[in-house]
């Protein structure tokens, strides 16, 4: 009696699938790969910006600070070693030096940031009289402002000015008192300036500062 020799069956329809699927999570497992090689980079590019933006600013600061001094020069003559201020007549506007005699009262002047007009955007600063380029490739700008109200029936003078139209610096005196001096001499008041610097700097930073003079 002959044996009949045992038959193997194949299945090749299952190997065929098992490698499908192989293949489908090896597509996944690249595609959530490559998602988070592009998140990571932008995360990167998004630091290496904020960085740079903040490295921008501090440059900003020293040309901010060396504005304000500049305008102070401008309005009082015992900043600058008695040199003459460059504004003549602090009741006119000085267009050569930005400054205005008055803060005005028109909408929109000082936008949500306390910005005056002048110097809101890069054409409208750029188009003031004094504007100034540092050695770091920065454009410097301001504009300053006597805070007083232009509706004045009289644009006053600083020792005589009234605190209904101008924002004014209280009087003051000194209580320190010296022998042939009882009493030390009361300052007057003043109107107050104010000072708006814009800085362009490169790739189209802007930076802004802003000070009280008195």
């Amino acid at each position: 009696m002959k044996r009949m020799p045992a038959r193997v069956h194949r299945t090749p329809g299952r190997i065929a699938q098992q490698r499908g699927v192989v293949l489908f999570i090896a597509l996944i497992v690249m595609v959530a790969m490559t998602l988070a090689a592009l998140g990571l980079m932008r995360s990167v590019d998004t630091t290496a910006a904020a960085i740079g933006n903040l490295a921008f600013r501090q440059a900003s600061i020293l040309p901010a600070n060396y504005a304000i001094e500049d305008a102070g020069a401008g309005l009082f003559a015992d900043v600058n070693f008695n040199t003459p201020p460059r504004i003549p007549d602090i009741r006119v506007d000085t267009p050569a030096q930005n400054y205005y005699a008055t803060h005005s009262q028109a909408a929109g002047w000082d936008n949500q940031d306390g910005i005056p007009t002048p110097l809101q955007t890069k054409a409208a600063a750029q188009a003031l009289a004094r504007s100034q380029i540092d050695g770091a490739g920065n454009t410097v700008t301001y504009v300053t402002e006597r805070m007083c109200n232009p509706n004045a029936p009289v644009i006053p003078v600083d020792k005589s000015a009234s605190g209904t139209w101008c924002d004014m610096m209280p009087p003051k005196q000194s209580p320190g008192t010296t022998i042939n001096q009882p009493l030390a001499a009361i300052i007057s008041t003043q109107p107050f300036y104010r000072v708006t610097v814009r800085v362009d700097g490169p790739r189209n930073t802007v930076s802004f500062a802003q000070a009280v003079l008195r």
